[in-house]
């Protein structure tokens, strides 16, 4: 058996044993131990899909996320890396997986402690964006679906607003819950939100001349960051493409059999989190394996993908996405 699916196999247990030999649980006291368990939980899983993917890369850029969302909640660069430090000699059986952790362990001090915004001043239609931004933060869907409305009626594309709009102030929002800024549930408000106002500016998206080009999107089961995704196949429907968006924990047999009666020439798959890439590489090998879908292909992209350049060449992909520039770039070639 592999250290990834060992890790997996035993992770309740491990994560148990990691917990009991750090005394954050004791600080903490009964809530602190649980979100302990918690923690220790996702380390493991990002660590086994690491180890899995030979991407030393992937879970250090996790462990950077994990240090400023802990620190922003209480929980020190020190504290983490002794959760490390005690990782490892659970996992003291399983070299891979030590190795990995000890890359970790001594990068761990050197990585940010704070993030700076992602909305860049310099980019087009950022006075759009941040007023949107500030709109959906105080709440008010109808403020920030004026703004954007405003934004076309001043003469900005429809193109432009996804593109310098939506999809940036969605990573903003990201980044913002990340360093405890906004709660849980202003998040889903924020994406929610977001996801109407795009429903409401179909009219002008479908008002173009149509081509016989056909995309279906999806996104892995439990990955529930859809609104790129959904952002790619809005700018494609603008391009001319009939599209069919899936969203979320779509079934992988539901989804090609989809495309193959939709007769699509390209399947989009989207992981935001490493440990759904698995489910990524069964929706491409049950693509692969459909005869009527031969010269189709599979595009991937999210953020799992994003520190390991060649990933989407081993688990079968065509071609892989940064963001929605590079996928349409992508699809027109």
């Amino acid at each position: 058996m592999s250290t990834a699916d060992t890790i997996r196999d035993h992770l309740d247990a491990l994560a148990l044993e990691i917990t009991n030999q750090h005394d954050l649980a004791d600080r903490f006291g009964p809530i602190g131990r649980q979100r302990c368990l918690e923690d220790a939980r996702f380390h493991l899983q990002y660590l086994a899909t690491a180890v899995e993917a030979n991407s030393a890369a992937m879970f250090l850029d996790y462990i950077g996320w994990a240090k400023v969302m802990l620190a922003k909640r209480n929980v020190t660069g020190d504290d983490l890396l002794r959760n490390l430090e005690v990782t490892a000699r659970v996992l003291h059986d399983h070299p891979e997986a030590v190795s990995v952790l000890r890359l970790a362990i001594e990068d761990l001090p050197t990585l940010p402690d704070d993030l700076a915004t992602l909305l860049d001043p310099r980019a087009p239609l950022w006075p759009v964006a941040s007023d949107y931004l500030s709109a959906l933060l105080r709440g008010s869907r109808r403020d920030a679906q004026q703004i954007v409305m405003g934004a076309l009626d001043g003469g900005a594309s429809l193109r432009d607003v996804y593109r310098h709009v939506f999809e940036p102030v969605q990573q903003e929002i990201g980044r913002l819950w990340q360093l405890n800024l906004v709660s849980v549930a202003q998040e889903h408000f924020c994406t929610a939100a977001t996801q109407h106002i795009m429903t409401q500016l179909y009219a002008r998206i479908f008002a173009g001349e149509r081509s016989e080009r056909r995309a279906v999107a999806m996104c892995v089961g439990g990955e529930l960051h859809e609104v790129g995704l959904r952002i790619i196949t809005d700018l494609l429907e603008l391009e001319g493409w009939q599209t069919w968006y899936l969203g979320a924990s779509t079934p992988p047999a539901a989804a090609v059999q989809l495309c193959v009666e939709r007769k699509t020439d390209v399947l989009l798959v989207s992981a935001t989190l490493p440990p759904h890439i698995a489910a990524v590489a069964e929706v491409i090998r049950q693509f692969k394996a459909r005869r009527e879908l031969e010269g189709a292909r599979v595009i991937v992209g999210g953020r799992a993908f994003r520190t390991a350049p060649e990933l989407w060449r081993r688990i079968g992909a065509d071609g892989y996405a940064a963001n929605a520039d590079e996928c349409l770039d992508l699809l027109r070639a």
